[in-house]
């Protein structure tokens, strides 16, 4: 499962962006009436009494800011009966700004029945009246189509009209419409320009969206400390996405101090408020036990309620936990590609390559290569890099679809290109093998030392088999002309990567004097470097017993050929301990002990 655990984790910058571009996390436009919120430009002032006293005599204007005031409990209390009673008079007087509240009553089917068809008619009446808020609720209701016809550019230019009046709702709206492009292009800086008008200052979800802004430089200078303190601002408003990205800033350590601690708290906020990517983020952190005790009940508990909620994180985490058995949930192969299902449904690309190694290998499904090969190919159209590896693998083995190497290399190309170490791995040893692409073992080589540099651990070792398959064919001439000192060469190149056999094979050209004069004393270093195999300690053996190289040690030699002999039951090993035993070398004479092994050993048909 993925950590959160990396000071500047890319997991925790991934959600964050997701977050900022998700339609999960926000109640967004759609929703956009119920979070213009109580604040007020009209007469917003004036006492109370003073305006009740107004009203009463009435003013229409009065009796639609007393209206506004009985609907959010600002300076009275909350009624929605007067609220319906105040604003009806001011709009039979035909006041703007009461026709405007008597519609979002209407729209919200607060104090009386919702009617969108009766609240955008109201809207009309109030915005051709030029009141801020008419215009602004009916760019609203003309954004979705609630209550007449869809019509986004008559709702920006009536947003547009709002916000000039000084109407810090409009302002913020505006500037979401640029940001996200809607009823019309896509536009940064106008969104910037209108998210920091001063009108909007009191708009907490203003804040919010210019955090966005400022966090990845979109239409304005990236400033994450300044994208902090605005989520900070709109947190401490009661803006819950706020909360959940500030938290992750904390997190990570972006743009401020990082304190997981702090962070959790945000985390909890948000959780509580519905937002599936902070449920998520908590039950990372009781997994991982960052800023608070490790409790994996609480973190499958937030998982879980992330993946019910939608968020696919949370589904492939689930999935994962499934798989293989974590935070407390029994391995269940079925319900973890139930969840990578739901996760990849969401373009999970992670979520689509486990389905597709599942169908590769028939895990839990019945094996389907085509399938498999299917899946590999949605997730690179994700953009996933690894994926491209696996589609790679496919089109070099002909599994699922037709075997195409020169297609298989351009694969892995674009994973190696993107720094994808298993990618590099590949993409090397097509080059150091000629497979689908001219050879090139320099290159070959190049890629898979970084591919090793960059942890892929299996890089080192296509290296050693190469160089050591390479030796032994100039040493037995196979498919080359012989050649021992290019031999010795390359196996020198496998042993200093590890590769036991090659290193065996140098001791005994150094024992021996192939493809390069007799050296007892590097045959001796070079049978250590292999000392794990069987030939690498019957040659030690016999260096020892016979002086070559080494200080002569019957003593020694007697411990690797036993040392040997437990390991495989030779014929000539147990000669050697036969001989020892008879003549009292390394070991105390014994006649009965070297005539049981002296006896096996000719059974076994030594000479």
């Amino acid at each position: 499962m993925t950590s959160l655990l990396p000071q500047r984790s890319t997991l925790a910058l991934g959600l964050l962006r997701e977050v900022l571009d998700s339609a999960l996390v926000e109640r967004g436009v759609v929703q956009g009436l119920a979070l213009l919120g109580p604040t007020d430009h009209f007469w917003r002032d004036l006492a109370t009494a003073e305006l009740q006293r107004m009203a009463t005599a009435g003013n229409g204007r009065a009796q639609a800011e007393l209206a506004w005031r009985y609907v959010n409990g600002s300076q009275v209390r909350a009624s929605a009966a007067l609220a319906v009673q105040w604003a009806t008079r001011s709009a039979e007087q035909g006041c703007g700004a009461g026709e405007a509240v008597l519609g979002w009553l209407l729209y919200q089917g607060h104090g009386l029945p919702e009617d969108h068809q009766e609240a955008a008619r109201l809207f009309s009446l109030a915005a051709a009246k030029e009141d801020a808020r008419g215009q602004a609720w009916l760019a609203l209701c003309l954004l979705r189509g609630h209550g007449l016809a869809a019509d986004g550019a008559r709702a920006r230019t009536l947003l547009q009209g709002a916000a000039d009046q000084g109407m810090g709702e409009a302002c913020y709206h505006l500037g979401r419409l640029y940001y996200f492009g809607e009823a019309g292009p896509q536009d940064f800086a106008l969104a910037v320009r209108w998210l920091s008008d001063p009108a909007a200052a009191d708009e907490p979800h203003a804040a919010e969206l210019l955090a966005r802004c400022r966090f990845f430089g979109r239409g304005v200078a990236e400033d994450r400390a300044e994208a902090v303190r605005l989520w900070a601002l709109a947190a401490a408003s009661g803006v819950k996405v706020a909360s959940y990205c500030y938290g992750l800033c904390l997190f990570a350590g972006e743009g401020v101090a990082q304190n997981a601690g702090k962070a959790l708290g945000h985390f909890a906020r948000a959780a509580e408020a519905g937002i599936a990517g902070a449920m998520f983020s908590l039950g990372q952190c009781y997994h991982q036990g960052v800023g608070v005790g490790v409790d994996e009940a609480l973190a499958e508990a937030w998982f879980r309620r992330a993946a019910e909620a939608g968020h696919r994180e949370a589904q492939f985490a689930l999935g994962e936990c499934y798989a293989f058995g974590r935070s407390g949930l029994a391995r269940d192969g079925e319900l973890a590609l139930a969840w990578y299902r739901t996760a990849a449904a969401q373009g999970h690309a992670r979520a689509m390559i486990k389905l597709g190694h599942a169908f590769r290998w028939g895990e839990e499904v019945d094996e389907d290569k085509g399938a498999a090969y299917a899946w590999y190919a949605r997730a690179a159209e994700t953009g996933d890099v690894a994926a491209h590896v696996w589609l790679g693998d496919c089109l070099e083995h002909g599994e699922g679809t037709r075997a195409d190497l020169k297609s298989a290399v351009e694969h892995y190309r674009i994973a190696a290109a993107a720094g994808d170490p298993h990618a590099m791995a590949e993409l090397g040893r097509c080059y150091m093998n000629g497979l689908g692409v001219h050879g090139n073992p320099v290159r070959g080589e190049e890629l898979l030392r970084g591919a090793a540099e960059a942890g892929w651990k299996p890089a080192l070792k296509e290296l050693e088999r190469y160089w050591f398959a390479r030796a032994e064919a100039f040493m037995h001439g196979d498919g080359v002309a012989a050649d021992a000192a290019k031999a010795v060469a390359l196996y020198r190149k496998a042993g200093e990567l590890g590769h036991r056999r090659a290193a065996l094979m140098l001791g005994n050209c150094h024992r021996y004097g192939w493809g390069m004069d007799p050296d007892p004393g590097g045959a001796a270093l070079w049978y250590r470097q292999a000392i794990t195999l069987f030939d690498a300690k019957v040659a030690l053996g016999d260096l020892y017993y016979e002086g070559l190289g080494l200080e002569q040690n019957y003593r020694e030699a007697w411990r690797w050929y036993e040392s040997a002999a437990a390991q495989h039951e030779d014929a000539y090993v147990l000669y050697c301990l036969g001989f020892c035993l008879l003549h009292g070398q390394g070991v105390k004479r014994d006649s009965r002990a070297a005539l049981k092994r002296l006896r096996r050993a000719a059974n076994l048909g030594d000479a």
